[in-house]
């Protein structure tokens, strides 16, 4: 039985930061808790409007109103430079995923500025976060296959969580993949499982939501300071005649899908730990979707 917002059990309240010049800032709790929890809110930087995003997800699905429309028609656009594209989910969300280097090709210019600023605040984040796990600077290259100043894939996942599906989650619980997912949503749903129980992560006025994936759980699991990936998932949502179906958007950031994942073993030394596409795919698996066929 599928659980609807009225349903939701007492909202955790997840540690909250803000990135200064001189790294994360917590207030009232310490970034081991969030490492510990594996997600946390960061405070959206001033001038930051993501209002072109939220438009974005309720209109990627309608129809394209002429040849020069970038907010619709995106369900039936093929995408063919982009190995990932519009997906149907067998939840309440059908996804359009498109890689940052393609932003601009696709979407509209005050979306692509929006993207290209969270692009940014996520790598700034990831750096501080590599630094309190006490992953070493001359490794990045080769865990991230980039530089200090990105990772090898980074995507923006719009979700449009459709009301009129009934019966099911927004979206299965899973794991994200990669390092690091930075979530903008408009409506509560989202949880995480904490100590056995899925909570419900209160919706806070500008903040962004931080999740951390596999690749860095696996990375830092014999660290210092470990990350944890996340269980999360999105409750059926159910919005009021008067309110939009739920929306969120991401940009996510982990390795390329023809790279390995890495592990510092108990010595301190990096290994190999797996291909990132045989882990994506059996995961895929588990969770009932098709892996991205053009990968």
């Amino acid at each position: 039985m599928s659980l609807s917002a009225a349903d939701q059990p007492r909202a955790i309240a997840l540690p909250r930061a803000r990135l200064t010049h001189h790294g994360l800032a917590f207030s009232k709790s310490t970034l081991e808790q969030a490492l510990s929890l594996g997600a946390f809110l960061l405070e959206i930087p001033q001038g930051v409007d993501l209002n072109p995003g939220f438009e974005l997800c309720r209109n990627f699905y309608q129809p394209r109103l002429d040849t020069l429309d970038r907010m619709r028609g995106h369900r039936e656009h093929a995408h063919p430079r982009s190995k990932l594209g519009y997906e149907d989910r067998p939840n309440q969300v059908e996804q359009l995923q498109i890689e940052s280097h393609l932003w601009h090709e696709y979407f509209a210019l005050p979306v692509t500025e929006l993207l290209e600023a969270m692009k940014i605040l996520t790598v700034q984040v990831l750096r501080h976060l590599f630094e309190a796990s006490e992953v070493r600077k001359e490794h990045w290259a080769t865990i991230t296959g980039a530089t200090l100043d990105e990772t090898s894939l980074c995507y923006t996942t719009l979700n449009h969580y459709r009301a009129c599906v009934r019966g099911t989650l927004g979206i299965v619980e899973h794991t994200d993949s990669g390092f690091i997912t930075l979530i903008a949503a408009d409506q509560p749903g989202f949880e995480i499982l904490h100590k056995g129980v899925w909570q419900a992560v209160a919706l806070e006025p500008r903040c962004f939501i931080v999740n951390l994936g596999d690749a860095y759980q696996i990375l830092t699991a014999h660290l210092p300071l470990p990350g944890r990936a996340v269980l999360h998932r999105v409750i059926e949502t159910r919005p009021s005649a008067q309110a939009p179906d739920r929306s969120s958007f991401t940009v996510y950031m982990g390795p390329d899908f023809d790279m390995d994942l890495y592990q510092y073993n108990p010595s301190g030394a990096l290994d190999r730990y797996q291909s990132f596409r045989a882990f994506s795919v059996q995961k895929a698996q588990g969770m009932g979707y098709a892996f991205h066929s053009r990968v």
